[in-house]
């Protein structure tokens, strides 16, 4: 069963001819359009590198700030620590001395 057109040209024929017509593009248009996507993805690219570009830069004067400040860095113990550390030696020694004195018999 197949449909008549005006022209007697059958619904399948017409269907056939339209994607024939639809479906070849031209070699010109496929190249043209790859150079486009090309195009697209390069500058899509170069965007993207300016900016890690900035951010590189940026990164690097930091870190050249820091390596400015470093020989004024010093790795100072606190005076309390250093208090505290006879302080606990002391207190070993006391302990130390109180077991003898209590524990080692003493000739009586």
């Amino acid at each position: 069963m197949t449909l008549k057109l005006n022209n007697c040209v059958s619904l399948r024929y017409l269907a056939a001819m339209v994607l024939l017509l639809t479906g070849c593009a031209s070699s010109t248009a496929a190249i043209s359009q790859s150079a486009n996507t090309s195009r697209e993805a390069a500058t899509s690219a170069r965007s993207y590198l300016a900016k890690a570009n900035a951010e590189l830069e940026r990164i690097e004067a930091l870190a050249a700030e820091i390596s400015a400040r470093i020989p004024y860095v010093s790795d100072d113990v606190p005076a309390i620590y250093s208090t505290l550390q006879y302080v606990s030696i002391a207190v070993v020694a006391a302990v130390i001395g109180a077991l003898i004195y209590t524990y080692i018999p003493r000739g009586r």
